[in-house]
């Protein structure tokens, strides 16, 4: 059983996919400010002037890494039609870590890589987009 969960389905028992370590850095990250447009940066002074009102973050990607592992080159391909079929008919799915109790709501944006590693695995990098970044969603 895995740590994280698809819509709260665990991706090892339905795609034989492992997340491997190192999300966990990007989940964390604070998001970034947008630039609100107004602000004036004076040849004369020193520094910039800034309008503070409402502040406005921009959305988080994150780079997923995983591995999908399977009993034969047949099941392989099983599983990584049903993940790619998940990830182009879901649009905005729940991205939820087990242990922090914790859920993102996420899109898939792209793979960016795909590494065959022999007839039965694989190794997979995938984006996610977040367009909830300073929401905090429990499970």
């Amino acid at each position: 059983m895995s740590t994280y969960r698809f819509n709260g389905l665990d991706p090892e028992l339905l795609y034989s996919l492992t997340i491997v370590k190192g999300i966990d850095s990007e989940l964390m990250t604070i998001p970034e400010l947008k630039d609100n447009g107004l602000s004036i940066d004076w040849a004369d002074e020193n520094g910039t002037e800034r309008y503070h009102g409402t502040r406005r973050f921009k959305s988080k990607t994150y780079s997923v890494s995983g591995v999908i592992i399977t009993s034969s080159p047949s099941d392989l391909q099983t599983k990584f039609n049903a993940l790619a079929t998940f990830f182009m008919t879901t649009g905005e799915f729940n991205f939820d870590d087990i242990n922090k109790a914790r859920r993102w709501k996420v899109f898939y944006n792209k793979v960016t890589s795909v590494e065959k590693i022999n007839n039965r695995s694989l190794r997979i990098t995938f984006e996610l987009i977040d367009d909830y970044p300073v929401d905090i969603f429990t499970i």
